[in-house]
Formats: structure tokens, sequence, C-alpha cells
């Protein structure tokens, strides 16, 4: 007993290592690998390629049908400069606004813009059973406008120039080409017709200026005849019959010649008979009408110009519209080409998607 109770006290007094003790974790730590075996899926897609290949073959057979369902769309355009100084020699009028060749191409652009003239095209070509072919008595005017100016495109990109897309070639050059001409004649006849106005209202006006000058002279003849008719009462109550040398007078009366005014019964009552009695009978004051002969130069001039619109043009063809040969819709190779893409995307997606179902099924069924 005493052997033992010494060793208890020696075990007691010797130093006891530190003792650590392990907790368990409270929840499970698996290290899971995030990188992608790139293995695997390629024997998943192996293993289902013909799902691959049926869906991309299904999209490229259904792409190449689609490309050749489509109706093919053909663009003729027609290529467009300012017109020539001959094209505008004849509205080369002094006083005509926008004679000049910029003056006339930049009024044919505005017109191309008239809706009331391209509401006359259409009507003029029959237009609107292509434009609106299902139209109803509500079918508004504005809704047909906007239809053909979607169809009939306007460019100024480097270079002026009007297109249409059409499933006809031949349809659309030749409705191009009728548009141009039809524009540039609208544009000649509008230009002539403020070229007349114009000069119409030039003809007017010097017409008044004439006529009042007319007026003014017959008045102041009429108010002459009235001086002399009094200067003769005075003349015959003074007993002067013929003209009185006023010099004599003057140097007499000491007055200063540059001042002062000799009154008209001096002539004499005889003279002054004689003027009145011419001046009575005067048939014309135009040759007694200062300016008067200028204003009827002008009148007359104004007056014999003459228009022609015939080889008078507001626009240059630099290239008429022609039917083209070639398509510039559908583009069937790249439709063809993204239906395949997209058809071998899509079928790679579904091996993936159906992979993903059958993972699932196995692992709640396991």
């Amino acid at each position: 007993m005493p052997k033992t109770e010494s060793n208890s006290a020696a075990e007691t007094d010797q130093p006891q290592s530190p003792q650590y003790v392990q907790y368990a974790p409270p929840y499970a730590q698996p290290f899971e690998d995030d990188t992608i075996d790139l293995y695997e899926l390629w024997i998943t897609l192996w293993s289902k390629r013909w799902l691959v290949i049926g869906v991309t073959a299904v999209a490229a057979i259904g792409s190449v049908v689609y490309a050749l369902l489509q109706p093919p769309v053909y663009k003729a355009e027609a290529l467009l400069l300012p017109p020539k100084a001959k094209d505008v020699q004849s509205l080369n009028v002094k006083g005509v606004p926008g004679a000049s060749a910029a003056g006339v191409f930049s009024a044919f652009n505005k017109n191309l813009s008239s809706r009331s003239l391209q509401k006359k095209f259409i009507e003029k070509y029959d237009l609107l059973d292509i434009l609106a072919p299902n139209r109803t008595p509500e079918t508004r005017d504005i809704e047909i406008l906007e239809s053909f100016s979607k169809m009939m495109k306007i460019e100024n990109k480097g270079g002026f120039s009007i297109s249409m897309e059409s499933n006809d070639p031949v349809f659309a050059a030749k409705l191009v080409n009728d548009y141009v001409g039809f524009f540039d004649l609208e544009t000649v006849l509008q230009l002539v017709s403020d070229a007349r106005n114009s000069i119409q209202e030039q003809i007017v006006d010097i017409e008044y200026k004439i006529a009042s000058k007319r007026q003014m002279a017959k008045q102041r003849r009429e108010d002459q005849i009235l001086r002399f008719e009094e200067a003769t009462v005075i003349a015959r109550k003074l007993e002067i019959k013929d003209r009185v040398d006023t010099n004599t007078i003057v140097q007499n009366n000491q007055l200063n010649i540059s001042t002062s005014n000799t009154p008209l019964y001096y002539r004499g009552f005889k003279a002054l008979n004689a003027e009145i009695v011419f001046l009575n009978n005067r048939k014309s004051d135009d040759p007694f009408i200062a300016g008067l002969r200028d204003l009827q130069e002008r009148l007359a001039l104004l007056r014999s110009f003459k228009f022609s619109i015939k080889g008078m043009h507001s626009v240059h063809i630099d290239q008429a519209a022609y039917p083209p040969k070639h398509r510039i819709k559908p583009n069937r190779r790249l439709i063809v080409s993204l239906g395949t893409v997209v058809g071998l995307f899509l079928g790679i997606f579904l091996v993936f998607f159906v992979s993903f179902i059958q993972n699932q099924k196995e692992a709640h069924s396991a």
C-alpha cells in the first residue's frame, strides 16, 4: 500500500504534457474540383453526336428552304447631277429669280419632297393598286404617300441618286426613270410659270409708270395752257402784242437776271395765243415726257421674251436606271451559313441538356 501511494504521489509530482482535444467539425467540408473535364464533355458529345448532326442538318435544310422561298429583290438606281448651263439658258432673264443651274437643281430637289406632286405621279402612272392593293374607302392618302416614300429612296451621299427596290427589275428601272422625268418636267413647268409671273409683274409695273407719266404730262400741259391764257389776258390789257425785249427792262430796272422771272405776258398776246393753239391741238405728250422712251423700250423687251420648255431640264441624268441583273436580297449564302451555325449550337445545347436531365434522374433513382 505504501508503495502504491508513493507511486501516485510521484505521478502527481511529475509535469504532464499538454493534451489537445480534437473537435469534430460542425459540418462536412468536402473539396470539390471546379475544373471542367474536357474529356468527359467530349465523351458526352460523341455519345450523342447524332443528335448534334441531326439538329444541325435540320437547321441547314430549313435555312436553305427559307432562303429559296424568299423572293429576290432588285435595286434600280439613277445617278443625277445639277443641270448644265445650256439646260437652263432659256431662264436666264434679268430679274427672274432662280435662273442659275444651282437654283434650278435646288428647286428640283425640293419638289421631290412635295406630297402633291407625288400624289400626281401616283395617279398618272396608276400606282394605287401596287401601293395599296387592299385599300378601303377609309384608307387615307397619307398612308399611301408614306408607302410610296419608303419605296422611292432619295440619297445624297457622295452623289445624288434616286433608287427603288422591287421584285421586278424591269419595272423598278422604268419607274425610277419615269419618276426622274416626271419631276424634271414639273420643275421646269414651275420655273417657267414663275418666270412668266415675274415678267408679267414687271410689265404691269412699267405700264403703271407709263400711264402715270402720261397723266401727269397731260395735267402739266393743261396747267401751262391756263397760265398762257391768263398771260394773254394781261398782255391784251397792257397792249403787248409782240414779244418785249426783256434785257432792256432788266437793265432799266436794275434787276438780277439770275433771280428774276420774266412775266409770261411780255411774250405778247400774239405769241401766247399761238402757243395755246398748239398745246390744245397736241395729240400726244409722249415726246415731251422725260424717261418715257426708256420705259417703253424695257416694256417691249419684256413682252418679247418667249419661253420654250423644249430642251430645258432641271437635272442632268448622269446615269439612267437600268434593270439590274444581280439581286441585293436575300443573301442566301449568309442565311444558310447562319442557319447552320445556329443549328450546330442548338444541337450542342440539346446534348448537354439531355445529359443533365439523365444525370438528375439517375441521382434521384439511386
